[in-house]
Protein backbone atom coordinates (compact mmCIF):
# COMPACT_ATOMS: atom_id res chain seq x y z
CA UNK A 1 0.00 0.00 0.00
CA UNK A 2 1.07 3.71 -0.49
CA UNK A 3 -0.17 7.03 -0.46
CA UNK A 4 -0.15 9.97 -2.22
CA UNK A 5 0.97 13.71 -2.01
CA UNK A 6 1.55 16.91 -3.71
CA UNK A 7 4.80 18.69 -3.43
CA UNK A 8 4.63 21.88 -4.88
CA UNK A 9 7.70 22.97 -5.78
CA UNK A 10 8.28 27.39 -6.68
CA UNK A 11 12.31 29.03 -7.06
CA UNK A 12 10.14 31.66 -4.41
CA UNK A 13 10.62 29.28 -1.65
CA UNK A 14 14.53 28.39 -2.80
CA UNK A 15 16.98 28.14 -0.08
CA UNK A 16 18.63 31.40 -0.50
CA UNK A 17 22.47 29.90 0.75
CA UNK A 18 21.78 27.20 -1.23
CA UNK A 19 20.62 28.74 -4.42
CA UNK A 20 22.12 30.09 -7.37
CA UNK A 21 19.16 32.02 -8.85
CA UNK A 22 15.59 31.62 -10.01
CA UNK A 23 16.60 29.26 -12.96
CA UNK A 24 19.32 27.03 -10.30
CA UNK A 25 17.84 26.31 -7.18
CA UNK A 26 17.16 24.59 -4.07
CA UNK A 27 14.28 23.80 -1.99
CA UNK A 28 14.46 22.11 1.23
CA UNK A 29 10.61 20.64 1.73
CA UNK A 30 9.85 21.43 5.58
CA UNK A 31 7.67 18.47 5.73
CA UNK A 32 9.95 15.34 5.94
CA UNK A 33 7.87 12.65 7.25
CA UNK A 34 6.15 12.44 3.32
CA UNK A 35 9.33 12.88 1.71
CA UNK A 36 11.64 10.02 3.02
CA UNK A 37 10.12 7.14 1.14
CA UNK A 38 9.06 7.96 -2.15
CA UNK A 39 8.08 5.30 -4.69
CA UNK A 40 7.47 7.42 -7.43
CA UNK A 41 6.36 10.49 -8.78
CA UNK A 42 4.16 12.21 -11.57
CA UNK A 43 5.02 15.77 -12.91
CA UNK A 44 1.70 17.16 -13.28
CA UNK A 45 2.02 20.67 -13.53
CA UNK A 46 5.00 22.90 -14.91
CA UNK A 47 5.31 26.88 -15.43
CA UNK A 48 7.88 28.45 -16.79
CA UNK A 49 8.75 32.16 -17.91
CA UNK A 50 9.83 32.87 -21.32
CA UNK A 51 12.03 35.54 -21.04
CA UNK A 52 14.75 34.66 -23.55
CA UNK A 53 15.94 36.60 -26.71
CA UNK A 54 16.08 34.95 -30.02
CA UNK A 55 19.19 36.57 -30.20
CA UNK A 56 21.44 36.09 -27.19
CA UNK A 57 24.72 37.16 -25.91
CA UNK A 58 27.42 35.24 -23.37
CA UNK A 59 24.94 35.03 -20.38
CA UNK A 60 23.67 31.94 -22.82
CA UNK A 61 26.94 30.21 -23.04
CA UNK A 62 26.81 27.80 -26.03
CA UNK A 63 23.55 28.86 -27.37
CA UNK A 64 24.56 32.43 -27.78
CA UNK A 65 24.12 33.83 -31.00
CA UNK A 66 24.80 37.13 -31.70
CA UNK A 67 28.25 37.29 -33.25
CA UNK A 68 28.37 37.66 -37.05
CA UNK A 69 31.90 36.86 -38.45
CA UNK A 70 33.16 37.66 -42.12
CA UNK A 71 35.82 37.99 -43.95
CA UNK A 72 36.58 41.57 -46.12
CA UNK A 73 39.00 40.61 -48.99
CA UNK A 74 41.05 38.21 -46.92
CA UNK A 75 40.58 40.42 -43.56
CA UNK A 76 38.68 38.63 -41.02
CA UNK A 77 36.05 40.79 -39.15
CA UNK A 78 34.06 40.32 -36.66
CA UNK A 79 30.23 42.10 -34.87
CA UNK A 80 28.21 42.05 -32.01
CA UNK A 81 24.79 42.74 -31.94
CA UNK A 82 22.88 43.47 -29.01
CA UNK A 83 21.32 40.97 -27.29
CA UNK A 84 17.73 41.66 -27.90
CA UNK A 85 14.19 40.18 -29.14
CA UNK A 86 14.38 40.92 -33.00
CA UNK A 87 12.04 41.32 -35.35
CA UNK A 88 11.93 41.76 -39.34
CA UNK A 89 10.36 44.86 -40.11
CA UNK A 90 8.84 46.05 -42.99
CA UNK A 91 8.94 49.87 -42.04
CA UNK A 92 12.19 51.37 -42.69
CA UNK A 93 12.58 54.24 -39.73
CA UNK A 94 14.75 56.90 -39.64
CA UNK A 95 16.48 56.06 -36.99
CA UNK A 96 16.36 52.55 -37.06
CA UNK A 97 14.46 50.67 -35.18
CA UNK A 98 16.20 48.74 -32.53
CA UNK A 99 14.42 45.88 -32.53
CA UNK A 100 14.60 45.77 -36.27
CA UNK A 101 16.84 42.90 -37.30
CA UNK A 102 17.98 43.45 -41.07
CA UNK A 103 18.40 47.18 -39.91
CA UNK A 104 20.85 46.38 -37.26
CA UNK A 105 22.47 43.68 -39.19
CA UNK A 106 23.58 46.44 -41.79
CA UNK A 107 24.80 49.03 -38.61
CA UNK A 108 26.99 46.66 -37.08
CA UNK A 109 28.04 44.98 -40.18
CA UNK A 110 29.10 48.14 -41.75
CA UNK A 111 30.45 49.31 -38.83
CA UNK A 112 33.12 47.02 -38.85
CA UNK A 113 34.37 47.11 -42.42
CA UNK A 114 37.41 49.39 -43.58
CA UNK A 115 35.87 50.08 -47.28
CA UNK A 116 33.36 47.47 -48.10
CA UNK A 117 29.82 48.78 -48.24
CA UNK A 118 27.72 45.81 -47.50
CA UNK A 119 23.97 45.73 -48.11
CA UNK A 120 21.31 43.29 -45.80
CA UNK A 121 17.91 42.73 -47.32
CA UNK A 122 14.98 40.82 -46.72
CA UNK A 123 12.74 38.99 -49.06
CA UNK A 124 9.42 38.57 -47.71
CA UNK A 125 8.64 36.20 -50.59
CA UNK A 126 11.30 33.65 -49.84
CA UNK A 127 11.99 34.63 -46.28
CA UNK A 128 15.50 34.90 -46.77
CA UNK A 129 18.21 37.52 -46.31
CA UNK A 130 20.05 38.79 -48.83
CA UNK A 131 23.28 39.96 -49.29
CA UNK A 132 25.09 42.59 -51.39
CA UNK A 133 28.92 44.45 -51.51
CA UNK A 134 28.20 47.67 -53.51
CA UNK A 135 31.79 49.08 -52.68
CA UNK A 136 34.94 47.66 -51.67
CA UNK A 137 36.74 44.32 -51.54
CA UNK A 138 34.79 41.05 -51.64
CA UNK A 139 32.71 39.71 -48.68
CA UNK A 140 32.83 35.83 -47.21
CA UNK A 141 30.27 35.35 -44.85
CA UNK A 142 30.94 32.40 -42.65
CA UNK A 143 29.06 29.95 -40.59
CA UNK A 144 29.49 28.86 -36.90
CA UNK A 145 32.70 26.53 -38.11
CA UNK A 146 34.36 29.99 -38.23
CA UNK A 147 33.14 31.67 -34.88
CA UNK A 148 29.81 33.08 -36.29
CA UNK A 149 27.29 31.77 -33.85
CA UNK A 150 24.57 33.94 -35.77
CA UNK A 151 24.82 32.17 -38.77
CA UNK A 152 21.72 29.70 -38.33
CA UNK A 153 19.85 32.75 -37.69
CA UNK A 154 20.96 34.15 -41.10
CA UNK A 155 20.43 31.04 -42.89
CA UNK A 156 23.99 30.28 -43.49
CA UNK A 157 24.80 26.43 -44.03
CA UNK A 158 28.15 27.03 -45.67
CA UNK A 159 30.09 30.28 -46.14
CA UNK A 160 28.69 32.64 -48.58
CA UNK A 161 30.99 34.52 -50.56
CA UNK A 162 29.68 38.00 -52.06
CA UNK A 163 31.65 39.42 -54.60
CA UNK A 164 31.82 43.17 -54.92
CA UNK A 165 30.15 44.86 -57.43
CA UNK A 166 28.06 41.99 -58.62
CA UNK A 167 24.85 44.15 -59.00
CA UNK A 168 22.44 41.69 -57.24
CA UNK A 169 22.48 40.82 -54.11
CA UNK A 170 22.80 36.93 -52.91
CA UNK A 171 20.70 34.78 -51.10
CA UNK A 172 21.44 32.57 -47.87
CA UNK A 173 20.74 29.25 -48.41
CA UNK A 174 18.19 29.00 -45.39
CA UNK A 175 15.30 31.22 -44.52
CA UNK A 176 15.93 33.41 -41.61
CA UNK A 177 15.60 31.86 -38.15
CA UNK A 178 14.36 34.33 -35.33
CA UNK A 179 11.90 32.24 -33.67
CA UNK A 180 13.94 31.41 -30.34
CA UNK A 181 13.85 28.75 -27.98
CA UNK A 182 11.44 25.87 -29.18
CA UNK A 183 11.88 23.60 -25.70
CA UNK A 184 13.15 24.22 -22.48
CA UNK A 185 13.82 21.77 -20.04
CA UNK A 186 13.30 21.10 -16.27
CA UNK A 187 16.12 19.30 -14.52
CA UNK A 188 17.05 17.58 -11.29
CA UNK A 189 19.08 15.23 -10.11
CA UNK A 190 16.92 14.50 -7.33
CA UNK A 191 13.81 13.88 -8.78
CA UNK A 192 14.49 12.35 -12.35
CA UNK A 193 18.50 11.42 -12.67
CA UNK A 194 18.88 9.30 -15.77
CA UNK A 195 15.20 9.44 -17.00
CA UNK A 196 16.21 11.32 -20.06
CA UNK A 197 18.43 10.34 -23.31
CA UNK A 198 20.31 13.23 -25.07
CA UNK A 199 22.06 12.01 -28.26
CA UNK A 200 25.01 14.32 -27.35
CA UNK A 201 25.09 13.71 -23.67
CA UNK A 202 23.63 10.38 -22.99
CA UNK A 203 21.53 9.79 -20.01
CA UNK A 204 20.54 13.17 -18.51
CA UNK A 205 18.24 14.25 -15.35
CA UNK A 206 15.12 16.45 -17.42
CA UNK A 207 12.21 15.85 -15.19
CA UNK A 208 9.89 17.81 -17.61
CA UNK A 209 10.57 19.44 -21.34
CA UNK A 210 7.79 22.33 -21.72
CA UNK A 211 7.68 23.84 -25.05
CA UNK A 212 7.52 27.33 -25.83
CA UNK A 213 6.18 27.11 -29.17
CA UNK A 214 3.15 28.92 -28.50
CA UNK A 215 4.33 31.31 -25.79
CA UNK A 216 4.83 34.64 -26.03
CA UNK A 217 7.92 36.58 -25.53
CA UNK A 218 7.83 38.12 -21.60
CA UNK A 219 5.06 35.31 -20.42
CA UNK A 220 4.95 32.16 -19.19
CA UNK A 221 3.87 28.72 -20.80
CA UNK A 222 2.05 26.29 -18.91
CA UNK A 223 2.28 22.24 -18.87
CA UNK A 224 0.03 19.86 -17.35
CA UNK A 225 0.26 16.23 -17.61
CA UNK A 226 -2.87 13.77 -18.15
CA UNK A 227 -0.66 11.10 -19.20
CA UNK A 228 0.31 9.11 -16.16
CA UNK A 229 2.55 6.95 -17.42
CA UNK A 230 4.55 9.08 -19.89
CA UNK A 231 4.84 11.94 -17.23
CA UNK A 232 6.00 8.82 -14.60
CA UNK A 233 9.03 9.15 -12.84
CA UNK A 234 10.44 5.44 -11.44
CA UNK A 235 12.55 4.74 -8.71
CA UNK A 236 14.55 1.48 -8.01
CA UNK A 237 14.63 2.08 -4.79
CA UNK A 238 12.61 4.69 -2.38
CA UNK A 239 13.96 8.08 -2.06
CA UNK A 240 14.31 10.89 0.14
CA UNK A 241 13.20 14.16 -1.50
CA UNK A 242 13.45 16.33 1.26
CA UNK A 243 16.02 18.44 -0.36
CA UNK A 244 15.77 19.47 -4.32
CA UNK A 245 17.91 21.14 -6.87
CA UNK A 246 15.99 22.61 -10.04
CA UNK A 247 17.64 23.85 -12.83
CA UNK A 248 15.88 24.99 -16.41
CA UNK A 249 18.43 23.99 -19.10
CA UNK A 250 18.07 24.71 -22.80
CA UNK A 251 18.53 21.62 -24.92
CA UNK A 252 22.86 21.89 -24.88
CA UNK A 253 22.51 21.78 -21.14
CA UNK A 254 23.07 25.86 -20.29
CA UNK A 255 21.42 26.64 -17.45
CA UNK A 256 18.80 29.56 -18.88
CA UNK A 257 18.65 33.45 -17.07
CA UNK A 258 15.39 33.80 -15.78
CA UNK A 259 15.91 36.87 -13.75
CA UNK A 260 13.05 37.46 -11.27
CA UNK A 261 10.35 35.38 -13.15
CA UNK A 262 9.46 32.30 -11.32
CA UNK A 263 8.94 28.81 -11.96
CA UNK A 264 6.76 26.32 -10.37
CA UNK A 265 6.34 22.66 -10.42
CA UNK A 266 3.60 20.15 -8.96
CA UNK A 267 4.33 16.61 -8.29
CA UNK A 268 2.41 14.19 -7.45
CA UNK A 269 4.78 12.21 -5.04
CA UNK A 270 3.63 8.04 -4.34
CA UNK A 271 4.89 7.07 -0.94
CA UNK A 272 5.94 3.59 0.56
CA UNK A 273 4.19 2.70 3.54
CA UNK A 274 5.46 3.48 7.11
Amino acid sequence: MSSEKLIIISSEDKDVQSSNSNSDFVVNLREKYYTQNVLKVLVKEVTVPNVFPNIRGSDYGSSSNNVITFLEGATPRAAILPEGQYIISAITASPPDPWDFVAQLNIIINAETATSVVEVTYNELTNKLEFEVTAGPDVTFQTNADGSSISDVLGLTDNLFVPSGLGSPLPADGTVQLSGYQNVYIHSKEVADTNAIDGDFGLISVAEPVSLADTEYNSYAYKQNNDDELALILYEQPRNLSRIRITLRDNLGNILPIGTAKINIVLKAYLASG
